[in-house]
């Protein structure tokens, strides 16, 4: 790749603003109008790397542009994303997300530690105290088991103190990013918890009354499971060197930070990851054909993870 032209000053952008039609560039001087799964495909790739561009119609398609000083490193990526993706080949690869699905994810983290100051401040206009929050939402087996589904997803939002809730916000952060990145941060926020829940449950079910547990531990083990199945399936597909290698990979973090002495529930930890271990291969395979689709949701799919939340603590006090 050619290194990059001289930026030019604020004023020249600004003053003469000049556009680079990208599909010259990278298929040829004789070529036509991109077709619109093409230029959308492009486009996710540029958005990825950061690369400023606008995709615009152009006579019976569309046209991708960019500045004349990016001109040469975004037909360089696109180059190399159709060297590592020919036609025919590679359906299940999800292109990376970057930017601001970071910030979207950290959101998502910071809701525990502000959850936690909500719920341990007492309200006596309304009649909440800190141990009612635990009393209707904590992960009871017992409730469980008996029909109170939504503890399994009230629980994740409950920790026992400062340092639980800091420690869960700070390494679910962690992997709510590297999720993000692979899956938007809608989706892979969704996915994590639905992980989480279903870990959950399925610990209630393994264990059984008295057993009781809540935090979102069982979530962040759940997106462990989620990258472990994306690179499993990552590329080329499903074959036993890249299954077995991230599902170690995951395993290893597991025995290093999913277990140990004092209060650790070791049971949610590896449900909660083998539980999100085929979410994340599923997820692959779907969005690597609905990429565009999923692109356009993810918004909505982000608030979609805090509805469930919400709609499992009505559930809670209204029971």
């Amino acid at each position: 790749m050619s290194p990059l032209p001289p930026r030019p000053s604020f004023l020249r952008r600004v003053l003469r603003p000049a556009w680079v039609d990208l599909g010259p560039l990278v298929l040829g001087p004789a070529s036509g109008p991109l077709d619109r799964a093409t230029a959308e495909d492009w486009s996710l790739v540029l958005a990825a790397r950061r690369v400023p561009h606008r995709m615009l119609r152009s006579g019976a398609g569309y046209g991708l542009r960019t500045t004349p000083w990016f001109a040469d490193r975004a037909a360089g990526e696109i180059r190399l994303y159709i060297e590592e993706n020919p036609p025919g080949a590679g359906a299940s690869r999800v292109p990376p997300r970057s930017g601001p699905d970071a910030r979207l994810a950290l959101l998502a983290a910071l809701f525990l530690p502000a959850f936690y100051g909500l719920t341990n401040r007492p309200m006596p206009g309304l009649g909440l105290f800190p141990h009612h929050w635990t009393e209707a939402g904590a992960a009871d087996a017992g409730a469980i088991i008996a029909g109170q589904w939504w503890r399994a997803a009230t629980a994740l939002t409950l920790h026992g103190d400062l340092a639980h809730v800091l420690g869960n916000a700070v390494i679910g952060g962690v992997f709510l990013v590297l999720v993000a990145k692979r899956l938007g941060p809608g989706l892979g926020w969704l996915l994590t918890l639905a992980a989480g829940v279903l870990g959950n449950l399925v610990n209630s079910y393994l264990q059984g009354p008295p057993h009781l547990s809540l935090g979102f531990s069982t979530a962040v083990f759940g997106a462990a499971g989620i990258l472990s199945g994306v690179r499993a399936m990552d590329g080329e597909g499903l074959s036993p060197r890249s299954f077995l290698v991230p599902v170690a990979a995951g395993l290893g973090l597991l025995a290093m930070l999913g277990s140990g002495e004092g209060n650790v529930d070791l049971g949610a930890h590896v449900c909660g990851f083998f539980c999100g271990l085929p979410m994340g291969a599923l997820a692959v395979a779907v969005a690597g054909r609905l990429a565009r689709v999923l692109a356009r949701a993810d918004a909505w799919l982000f608030l979609a993870g805090f509805g469930v939340i919400a709609w499992a603590w009505v559930l809670a006090y209204a029971d």
